[in-house]
């Protein structure tokens, strides 16, 4: 967790809200841990993630803001700092991070210009970070322009990855059509190849390469439901067949 003092992305909480933070992550931790241990999981790329991990290469991991409920369970124990809002949901979140060995950083939902400030001096101190690239409020799987930025003038990597469920709740009246895998389900993971980001890109550069991102998810996400459905039997050593 940062902690500097001074860093606007600390807002002080009053107790009873920051209680409730921990109460809620607390549950949230706990169900998301017990329907992991059911899941019937397979993973494609994980260990080329482990490896880069491993080497210490600078990467940011992308994902899409409704798919991170799997993946808090799943990434547990790889050290990463998590960006998420200011906002009582942001608490709520950083508190659940922190329980899945996460770092976080929460920062201003509209202000994106310290935004990105804050999420830089993060990476001086972090190589290794989750970006749900269509959040902290969409739309919908519309990607935003921040991690191809930071890529671009930090030099990190850009590592799409996608999850999908045979089963699962979807909160439908949320913009992000969050999506929680039921216990017992198939559950896929795929980690796409990393997008090397070109430094320096101007502002049609950054666009274009943000629309690589959205394409490398979308792939990712109709490989995984694939594996889901049982459509390739390809199987990840670590997670076994479904």
């Amino acid at each position: 967790m940062e902690n500097e003092k001074g860093d606007e992305s600390r807002r002080p909480r009053r107790r009873g809200r920051g209680a409730r933070a921990t109460l809620l992550a607390f549950l949230i931790a706990l169900g998301l841990r017990l329907s992991f241990a059911t899941w019937r999981k397979r993973a494609r790329g994980l260990e080329r993630l482990d490896r880069m991990l491993e080497d210490r290469e600078p990467l940011i991991a992308a994902f899409w803001h409704g798919r991170i409920a799997a993946l808090y369970p799943w990434l547990a124990g790889r050290h990463a700092v998590i960006f998420t809002s200011a906002s009582r949901r942001g608490d709520v979140i950083a508190e659940a991070c922190r329980r899945f060995g996460y770092d976080c950083v929460q920062i201003p939902d509209h202000g994106r210009t310290r935004s990105l400030t804050i999420m830089k001096e993060a990476l001086t101190r972090h190589p290794v970070c989750g970006v749900a690239v269509d959040g902290p409020l969409g739309p919908y799987h519309a990607v935003k322009r921040g991690a191809v930025e930071l890529a671009s003038e930090l030099g990190f990597k850009i590592v799409p990855v996608s999850v999908a469920a045979s089963r699962k709740w979807i909160v439908r009246r949320r913009w992000d059509r969050h999506e929680v895998p039921w216990p017992f389900a198939r559950v896929a993971l795929v980690v796409g190849d990393p997008l090397v980001v070109p430094s320096a890109l101007d502002s049609d550069g950054i666009a274009r390469w943000s629309e690589r991102l959205r394409s490398a998810l979308e792939a990712g996400d109709h490989e995984s439901a694939a594996l889901v459905k049982g459509e390739d039997q390809e199987t990840d050593p670590r997670h076994g067949a479904l």
